[in-house]
């Protein structure tokens, strides 16, 4: 929950294109024009991806797969695990509550 998603979604584009090391969102991939993201430790060959969601309050991410394909839980794992410690670790003071579904 955040008051602007949108400056939200968009420091953490920032973080991983960056070039300075301090600060950086490390292993994040923007793919698509920013439409979704990979992690760069995902070894997994379903496609994993998280895709980004905004309403007025919420930023909201989707893991997705390939058509057809299950998301493993080691994958979820993996982007959960990695997605809270970038956002605690670098934009803490961006948002009010984190839910993990």
């Amino acid at each position: 929950m955040t008051s602007s998603p949108e400056a939200l979604l968009r420091e953490f584009n920032q973080r991983i294109v960056q070039e300075d090391d301090w600060g950086k969102a490390d292993g994040w991939l923007l793919q698509e024009g920013n439409a979704f993201y990979q992690h760069a430790e995902d070894v997994s060959d379903i496609g994993a991806r998280l895709v980004p969601s905004m309403d007025a309050d919420t930023l909201s991410f989707e893991l997705q797969a390939n058509a057809g394909k299950t998301v493993p839980l080691d994958v979820i794992k993996l982007y959960h695990t990695r997605l809270v410690e970038t956002f605690l670790r670098w934009m803490d003071v961006r948002f009010d509550e984190i839910r993990l579904n």
